[in-house]
C-alpha cells in the first residue's frame, strides 16, 4: 500500500506492507474483510462448529499416512500485499483440506471450498513451497515444524467423508484475482465496487481455471 503525506508543501510516499489471511479472501466479502480489519476486536470468536472442524480434522491426520504437519503456514508476497495461508494437513505428497459437515449443506458450501483449495494451491505454486507451523497451532503447545514441499504437490479436498483432487491449470489468474481482492479492501469505495461485481460469485469467476475430480480417501 503507498500513503501519501505532504509535509512543509513537498508531497511525499511511503510504501508498507499489507498482511491478509487468505482464508478471508477467500470466504468473506471485501467490505467484510474491511470491517474486521478496522475493527480486529469484533471478529467472530470460536464457536461450536469451529471446534467441531478442528476435531475432524485432527481425526483425519490420525488416520492419514505420511502426514509431515498440520497447520503449516505458507506466505506469497506480491505488490507490498502479504498473504499467509494455512494448510490443514501436509502429507509427503499431499495437501489436504478438510472441511467438516455434520448436517446437510448447499452448493455453496462445497463451491467455496473448491475454491480455498484452489486459490491455497495456486499461492504455494508461486512461492518457493516452504512451509512452517502457524503461530496460531505452536502456540497451543504444537511443535514447530519446518518443511519445503513441491510447489505442484497435490492439493486435496476433505468434504466430510468424500475426497477430490483439486488440479489448478492457470495459478496466475487465480492469484492475480486474489491480488484484486486485497487492493480492493483498501478503501470503502473500492470494497463495495468489488462486492457488487464478484460476491458469492467467486467460484463462477474462478472455476475456468480449476478442476476437481472424486478420489478414494486412501490416494490421499
Amino acid at each position: 500500500m503507498v500513503l501519501f503525506l505532504k509535509r512543509n508543501g513537498i508531497i511525499i510516499y511511503k510504501t508498507f506492507m499489507v498482511s491478509f489471511s487468505a482464508k478471508d479472501l477467500c470466504t468473506r466479502s471485501c467490505m467484510q474483510i474491511k470491517f474486521f480489519n478496522e475493527n480486529p476486536d469484533k471478529r467472530p470468536k470460536p464457536n461450536a462448529n469451529t471446534i467441531f472442524g478442528e476435531s475432524f480434522q485432527h481425526k483425519v491426520a490420525e488416520t492419514t499416512k505420511d502426514v509431515i504437519g498440520e497447520e503449516m503456514r505458507g506466505t506469497y508476497i506480491k505488490d507490498n500485499i502479504c498473504i499467509n495461508f494455512s494448510n490443514d494437513i501436509v502429507t509427503k505428497s499431499s495437501v489436504i483440506e478438510c472441511k467438516s459437515v455434520n448436517r446437510g449443506v448447499e452448493d455453496w458450501y462445497f463451491e467455496s471450498s473448491l475454491v480455498q483449495c484452489a486459490v491455497y494451491s495456486s499461492l504455494l505454486q508461486k512461492t518457493n513451497g516452504d512451509l512452517i507451523t502457524s503461530k496460531f497451532f505452536s502456540d497451543i503447545g504444537n511443535p514447530v515444524i519446518r518443511t519445503t514441499v513441491a510447489k505442484n504437490i497435490d492439493y486435496m479436498l476433505r468434504f466430510g467423508e468424500d475426497t477430490y483432487k483439486v488440479t489448478v491449470n492457470d495459478a496466475d489468474k487465480i492469484v492475480d484475482f486474489i491480488i484484486k481482492k486485497a487492493k480492493a479492501t483498501y478503501t470503502w469505495d473500492e470494497a463495495k465496487a468489488f462486492d457488487f461485481c464478484y460476491k458469492q460469485k467467486e467460484y463462477e469467476t474462478l472455476k475456468q481455471y480449476f478442476s476437481y475430480k472424486r478420489i478414494e480417501n486412501n490416494e490421499c
